[in-house]
């Protein structure tokens, strides 16, 4: 019989986030998302639910194709059981008008066993589109 494991600590929760947007977004690490993301875990994007790791990356890809230079960086960060909740800054540059872009949003992650199980996150895409926008008039 083995002996119980002691429930993961608030601040180990809150590094497992942290690294996901670290690893993941601002270093460009596509094997974080097998280890964090496993199969049947979701991430509920707007109206949106992205499934497993191999749909991730789909969606991954999609941003990387448009935009570059990502730096995501977290403002806020809380945890209670196993819920973390991170407020950030994103910032990131149109690959076609070379226009740079900086939004925030808000990611509520549930972790169970050291990974992701289900994630519900928020960002300002209309500020992205309002950014890309812009007309030379109105700069």
């Amino acid at each position: 019989m083995s002996a119980a494991q002691p429930a993961p600590t608030t601040d180990h929760l809150k590094k497992i986030a942290m690294r996901w947007f670290d690893e993941v977004w601002n270093h460009g690490k596509r094997e974080t998302i097998f280890e964090l993301f496993p199969a049947g875990s979701v991430i509920h994007d707007g109206s949106q639910d992205i499934v497993g790791p191999e749909e991730f990356v789909k969606f991954y890809e999609a941003l990387h194709d448009r935009f570059t230079h990502f730096n995501i960086v977290p403002t806020i960060i809380f945890a209670e059981g196993n819920l973390v909740c991170e407020h950030w800054i994103a910032t990131f540059t149109d690959k076609a008008s070379g226009k740079p872009v900086k939004i925030t949003g808000t990611s509520i992650v549930r972790i169970e066993n050291g990974v992701f199980a289900e994630c519900w996150q928020n960002w300002d895409a209309a500020g992205v589109e309002a950014q890309l926008n812009t007309t030379a008039a109105s700069a």
